[in-house]
């Protein structure tokens, strides 16, 4: 909430309940508080547009006005206060409930960050989902890397076709992104990448099922401003909204088998899909193509490493078992479907999941996890004790505190807060840092950093 969305609610609140309880009197300072709301709302419209979380308030504004004409009855309205009550509740409920700016978690790394979004076609690869010979397999990957800081101010939009959505994404209403664009994700557009050093470790960031890329912002810019390139891929028709390189939206699309009614073989194709984008993009990062900002001229092709989270954490485990061009992997929270191809010598991999005792982990994701780590021959686990599976997403953030915190009680997994990206961002980084760039292993030091957040659990050898 902006100081002016603070500031007219504020006024808006106890005008109204002024009215409700000294509605014998009519004061001067009444119709100067209505004056102000007016002027108010006009500000707020010009400077931010408009919120659907204004909607209740306009009509409580434009009911104060018509009662501020009317003649003073000496006798309370018992009608008139439980309208006033109602309409006030349905003022605040909103605001409560969705933020209409919702505000990232901010970067603690040393660099400032730059992002480009790259829309690269696969004409090698009829798309599978749509099964439509004419359409080719299109692969989004969004950049996140260390910036020269000199000033840039252009802000990348936070979600795809921000400007032109459908009228309902997933079943949500668009109205509610509508101001997404003002989301500040600490990062500029095509920025200049950094010079300090010739080429950068780059980490391939997938993510969970039916979600978009956007909604892992603040782990992407956490771990860019960290010192890597970071490339958000998202999954076209998987997505919940993807631009593709044609410039059309492309939603989720499913088709489930009667023959499968656990959904097992439709999430193991997903997950195959899923490899094979990964796949394509690594082969893009060799090829010479135009860029504003040379990020693919900056990346160190000898340092690449994955991390995903849920159905992406479990790809891009899968994604490392099948390349051995990527050379550690991070499972966050991710359950694994499918087999995997016989091992290829022993990989670093780390798994970090959600609270267990509460969340609840099932029979198919420890089994899943357990194949991993005897693929890749051991690896770290940790557990992030006031997490839930979305906790590593951005959603946390995009609704209210009230709300957060009544979510957070309701999993009894304590407050959703920031604190789970920075844990899961300082994680990853000493954990790259190590498998990537060679540094001496600083996993369990920050980990202990994190007393109380992150809980170890025992080394898998």
């Amino acid at each position: 909430m902006n100081p002016v969305d603070i500031l007219f609610l504020g006024v808006l609140s106890l005008t109204t309940l002024c009215e409700i309880c000294f509605s014998v009197e009519r004061r001067r300072v009444f119709h100067i508080a209505l004056a102000l709301l007016v002027l108010l709302a006009l500000v707020q419209l010009i400077w931010k547009g408009f919120y659907w979380q204004y909607v209740p308030a306009y009509v409580l504004l434009v009911v104060l006005i018509t009662l501020a004409w009317r003649t003073r009855s000496n006798q309370p309205s018992l009608l008139k206060n439980s309208l006033l009550c109602i309409l006030l509740m349905a003022t605040i409920a909103p605001w409560a409930v969705l933020l209409p700016v919702p505000t990232l978690t901010r970067p603690q790394g040393e660099y400032a960050v730059g992002t480009e979004v790259f829309r690269w076609v696969d004409s090698a690869r009829t798309e599978q989902i749509t099964a439509d010979p004419r359409d080719k397999r299109n692969v989004i990957a969004q950049a996140w890397y260390p910036a020269e800081s000199k000033g840039e101010t252009t802000r990348p939009l936070y979600l795809d076709g921000l400007h032109h959505l459908p009228p309902d994404i997933s079943g949500i209403p668009s109205l509610f992104f509508n101001q997404y664009g003002q989301i500040d994700t600490y990062a500029t557009q095509n920025a200049t990448v950094s010079k300090t050093q010739k080429n950068w470790p780059v980490v391939l960031l997938l993510m969970g099922y039916g979600a978009a890329r956007a909604f892992y912002t603040s782990l992407a810019v956490g771990l860019a401003s960290c010192g890597y390139v970071v490339f958000a891929i998202d999954h076209p028709y998987e997505s919940m909204l993807t631009e593709l390189a044609d410039g059309r939206l492309v939603t989720t699309l499913e088709k489930f088998s009667k023959g499968d009614p656990d959904r097992l073989n439709f999430m193991e194709n997903r997950l195959g899909i899923r490899v094979v984008d990964v796949q394509f993009v690594i082969n893009q990062f060799g090829k010479k193509q135009p860029s504003s900002s040379n990020v693919l001229s900056s990346l160190d092709l000898n340092r690449i490493g994955i991390a995903g989270h849920s159905l992406g954490g479990a790809a891009g485990a899968a994604a490392m078992a099948h390349d051995a061009r990527l050379k550690a992997a991070v499972n966050l929270d991710g359950t694994l479907y499918g087999k995997l191809p016989k091992p290829n010598g022993p990989r670093p991999f780390l798994l970090v999941e959600s609270n267990k005792s509460e969340v609840g982990h099932f029979e198919r994701y420890e089994a899943g996890n357990q194949l991993l780590f005897n693929q890749f021959g051991g690896g770290y686990r940790y557990e992030i004790v006031e997490a839930d599976h979305y906790s590593f997403t951005d959603v946390p953030l995009l609704l209210a505190p009230p709300t957060r915190f009544l979510v957070g009680h309701f999993l009894k997994v304590g407050q959703i807060h920031t604190t789970t990206h920075t844990a899961t961002v300082s994680l990853l980084d000493a954990f790259f840092e190590h498998t990537l760039n060679g540094k001496p292993s600083k996993v369990d030091a920050v980990a202990s950093r994190y007393q109380g957040i992150l809980r170890k659990q025992v080394k898998v050898n």
